[in-house]
């Protein structure tokens, strides 16, 4: 008996030695299991971070870009009450020139960046388009701002009015 005794106790140690190295890996295990779940959060949250730089500098650069057009749009002025003429294309440029006319304004071809209507000429001219001129410098649309009031009579066109160009963004 003693000898099964001595048998069994060798066999009981061998078997708590196992599950004592058993359990020793599996502490191992989870240790690195923590560490590499560590790791990647870690690595998440620098994906993250970029994506919010992005993000934030995307915002920046819209509120730059805003407020490049709307200091472009100092230059421009809205014509609004002329006709619509289909057969002069033209008639946009001879519009303005009568204006500054009108209002004492001394304007030459070189001062004039561009001059057109906003969107296609329409057939019947109960509400035409209005036009919009845009200036080399503000200066010159300053003027015609600071001399605007309505105008009547240009070439028989009645109650037209001059504005600024507050043309809101559109994203």
């Amino acid at each position: 008996m003693k000898e099964t005794t001595l048998i069994q106790n060798e066999k009981l140690d061998k078997l708590t030695n196992i599950t004592q190295n058993l359990e020793n890996n599996l502490n191992g295990i989870q240790k690195k299991m923590v560490e590499y779940e560590n790791k990647l959060n870690q690595l998440e949250e620098k994906k993250e971070q970029p994506r919010d730089e992005m993000f934030q500098k995307t915002k920046l650069l819209v509120f730059q870009l805003d407020r490049q057009e709307q200091y472009i749009r100092r230059e421009n002025i809205l014509i609004y009450g002329v006709e619509e003429i289909k057969e002069d294309n033209d008639d946009e440029e001879k519009v303005l020139f009568k204006i500054a006319d009108e209002l004492e304004i001394y304007l030459e071809d070189n001062e004039i960046q561009r001059v057109h209507r906003l969107g296609q000429k329409r057939r019947n001219n109960e509400n035409p388009h209005p036009i919009i001129a845009r200036f080399v410098s503000s200066n010159k649309g300053n003027e015609f701002l600071t001399k605007k009031r309505e105008l009547k009579n240009i070439e028989g066109r009645q109650h037209v009015f001059i504005c600024e160009d507050l043309t809101p963004l559109r994203y």
